[in-house]
C-alpha cells in the first residue's frame, strides 16, 4: 500500500496531526510550536516543512516559508513535485529573482502544457526574469507621502482627484469592533479639499450619511468636476452606486447603477469614469472574462442610458486578476494593477493606451521603484499628466499610505487642461442651469457634453494642442458660442476660465457668431465655420419667425 507520509514515526506523525487541527482552527502560534516539536523528533518529515512554510506564508512571513519550502526540496525533490512551484513563488516574493526563475523552469519541464499549474510556472518564470531586469534599470522618481491632515495610523487607499486637484477621495479602513480573532474592519470614503496646487490638503473628513453606512464603501471616481462620484458598496456581491453633491453642499442618496453594470450575483467594483463622463470603466468576476477579476467598460448614451458593456479584452486582461482601473483625463490612457503580466510583486501598475484602431497598446509596466514586492496600488494622474498619486504599503510601520510623485515623461498621458465656466443671464447676472457642448474645431466632433449645475458652474477636461467651440444653450434663451485656442494659449498648470452670459429671446438683441473663420486676407470661408452656421440654420428653420 501507499504509504501515507514520508516517515513512519508515530509519535512524530501524532504530533503532526495535532499541528494540522491547529492549522485548520487558524490557531498559528500553537501550529508552528508543534511542528518545532515534530522536527526536532524527525528531522526528515517532509510534510512538516512544507506545512511549516504554508503558515508562514499565511502570516506574510514569506523569508520564513522560503527557508522552510527549500528544506522540504532537499529532503525529496520528487515527494510533493508542486512545492519546486511554490518554492519558485515565495522566492519571488522574497526577491530571489535569480532562484525563482530556475525553480519555475525547472518545474516546467516536469509537467504537461495542459497542466493548470504550467500557465502559473510561466508567469513566475517571466516575472523573476522581469524584475531583475527592473530593478538595474531604475525609475527615477522620489514618492512623498501625503501629510497626517490624509494620511493616518489606518490604511488609506484607492485615491481619485478631481481635474483642478483641488479635492482628493480616499477610502480609509477603520476598526469598528473587537470581535474575535481581530477587529472588524469596514471601509469608509474621506475627501480633503486645497485652495490651489501649491497649498497643502486640509483634514480629511468622513462623506457622511446617506453615503457612509455600517457596510463597506470604498473604491471610488470622482468625476472631473468632482460633483459626482462612483464609487463600491460591498454588502455581500460588491456593486457601484453613485451620489451627486447637492445644492447644499451635501451628498445626495446614492443610486445604484443598473443591472445591465451591477450584475446579479457577480461582484462589480472600482469604478472609473471618464472625464465627460460618458465611459465607465470597472472590474467584475462576471462570466465572459479570462479569469479572476477583468477590466469591463461600459457606456452612456446622450439620455444617461448605460448600455454596451464589454471586456477590454485579452491585451489587457489575463488569467489572473486586473484591478483598479483609471482612465486618464485625456480618455486615452489607461492605469490599472495586475498580478497576471510581468511585474516585481503581487500586484504591480501598468499603463496602455487606445489606439486609432480602437484596440489597447501592450501594457507597460511602470518599473520599480514605482512598483516594488510591496503591495503598490490604485494609481491615479493628475490632469496635467505630471503628479501620480497612489498607495503602497512601502513604509511598513505605517501600512497602506497615499504617496505622490512627479511621473517621468515616458510613462505620462497626453496633457489635459481644463476649462471652468459659469454660465449667467446676460441682462442681470443670475446663474443659470444650462446645457453645454464642447467641439474639436477641426473634426466636429463632440468631445463633451453637460448640464452647469445651480450657481451656473461647470467643468471640462480639454486636451492640449486644439481649437474648440463651445456652444451653451437653455429654453427662452439664444444660443451662445465661444471659440478658444489651447494650441500655445493655455498650458495644462493655466487653464481657462470664462463667464458665459445667454440673452433672453426677444427682438432687437445682437448677437456675435465668435466661431465663423475666413482665411487670412480672403472672403473665403474656412471649413472650421461651418459647424455654427450649420447651427444656426438649424435654430432659424426651427424658429420660422426669426
Amino acid at each position: 500500500p501507499t504509504r501515507k507520509y514520508s516517515v513512519d514515526d508515530k509519535k512524530a506523525i501524532t504530533l503532526y496531526e495535532k499541528a494540522v487541527s491547529e492549522y485548520h482552527y487558524a490557531y498559528y502560534a500553537e501550529a508552528l510550536n508543534s511542528l518545532d516539536r515534530v522536527k526536532r523528533r524527525n528531522a526528515k518529515f517532509i510534510e512538516a516543512y512544507l506545512l511549516t512554510a504554508q503558515i508562514y506564508e499565511a502570516l506574510q512571513e514569506f523569508d520564513g516559508a522560503y527557508r522552510e519550502n527549500l528544506r522540504a526540496l532537499a529532503l525529496d525533490s520528487t515527494f510533493y513535485p508542486r512545492a519546486q512551484l511554490d518554492a519558485a513563488r515565495l522566492a519571488f516574493y522574497t526577491q530571489d529573482y535569480e532562484m525563482g526563475a530556475q525553480l519555475a523552469e525547472r518545474y516546467l519541464q516536469k509537467i504537461e502544457k495542459e497542466d493548470k499549474a504550467y500557465l502559473s510556472a510561466q508567469q513566475l518564470s517571466r516575472s523573476c526574469r522581469y524584475s531583475l531586469w527592473a530593478i538595474t534599470h531604475p525609475v527615477e522618481i522620489a514618492p512623498k507621502a501625503l501629510p497626517s491632515t490624509v494620511n493616518t495610523v489606518n490604511d488609506e487607499y484607492f485615491p481619485s482627484i478631481s481635474a483642478d486637484e483641488a479635492t482628493l477621495s480616499v477610502t480609509r479602513l477603520l476598526p469598528v469592533g473587537a470581535r474575535m480573532p481581530r477587529p472588524s474592519m469596514q471601509e469608509d470614503l474621506y475627501l480633503s479639499h486645497r485652495n490651489g496646487r501649491d497649498s497643502g490638503w486640509q483634514e480629511a473628513t468622513d462623506i457622511g450619511a446617506p453615503v457612509s453606512t455600517p457596510y463597506n464603501e470604498g473604491a471610488q471616481s470622482l468625476s472631473a468636476d468632482s460633483k459626482r462620484m462612483y464609487y463600491t458598496f460591498c454588502n455581500g456581491p460588491c456593486k457601484i452606486l453613485y451620489t451627486d453633491l447637492g445644492a447644499d453642499g451635501k451628498w445626495c442618496e446614492p443610486k445604484a447603477l443598473p443591472a445591465i453594470i451591477n450584475l446579479p450575483n457577480m461582484s462589480t467594483k472600482q469604478p472609473s469614469i471618464s472625464a465627460d463622463g460618458r465611459t465607465l470603466y470597472f472590474t467584475s468576476n462576471r462570466p465572459g472574462g479570462y479569469g479572476g477579476y477583468d477590466i469591463w467598460m461600459a457606456t452612456q448614451d446622450d439620455k444617461g442610458t448605460w448600455s454596451g458593456v464589454r471586456n477590454l479584452g485579452a491585451t489587457i486582461n489575463t488569467a489572473w486578476e486586473e484591478q483598479s482601473p483609471f482612465i486618464h483625463f485625456d480618455n486615452k490612457t489607461l492605469y490599472f494593477s495586475s498580478n497576471g503580466h510581468p511585474g516585481l510583486g503581487d500586484l504591480d501598475l501598468f499603463k496602455s493606451s487606445l489606439q486609432s484602431d480602437s484596440t489597447w497598446s501592450v501594457p507597460e509596466n511602470l518599473g520599480y521603484p514605482i512598483n516594488t514586492p510591496a503591495t503598490d496600488m490604485g494609481l491615479v494622474i493628475s490632469a496635467s499628466g505630471e503628479n501620480a498619486y497612489y498607495a503602497s504599503s512601502r513604509n511598513k510601520q505605517g501600512g497602506m499610505d497615499i504617496y505622490t510623485f512627479s511621473l517621468p515623461d515616458s510613462l505620462r498621458p497626453n496633457a489635459v487642461s481644463y476649462m471652468r465656466g459659469t454660465i449667467q443671464d446676460a441682462t442681470n447676472g443670475r446663474p443659470l442651469a444650462a446645457s453645454y457642448q464642447l467641439v474639436d474645431l477641426s473634426t466636429g466632433e463632440v468631445v463633451m457634453r453637460g448640464l452647469s449645475d445651480f450657481m451656473g458652474h461647470f467643468l471640462v477636461c480639454l486636451p492640449m494642442g486644439k481649437q474648440y467651440a463651445l456652444f451653451a444653450s437653455r429654453e427662452g434663451y439664444f444660443d451662445h458660442s465661444l471659440h478658444f485656442d489651447f494650441v500655445g494659449l493655455h498650458s495644462s498648470s493655466t487653464p481657462f476660465e470664462q463667464s458665459i452670459g445667454l440673452m433672453p429671446l426677444r427682438t432687437g438683441v445682437t448677437l456675435t457668431l465668435r466661431n465663423v473663420f475666413f482665411a487670412t486676407d480672403s472672403d473665403v470661408l474656412s471649413p472650421a465655420s461651418y459647424l455654427e452656421l450649420d447651427r444656426w440654420c438649424k435654430i432659424m428653420l426651427d424658429r420660422p419667425t426669426m
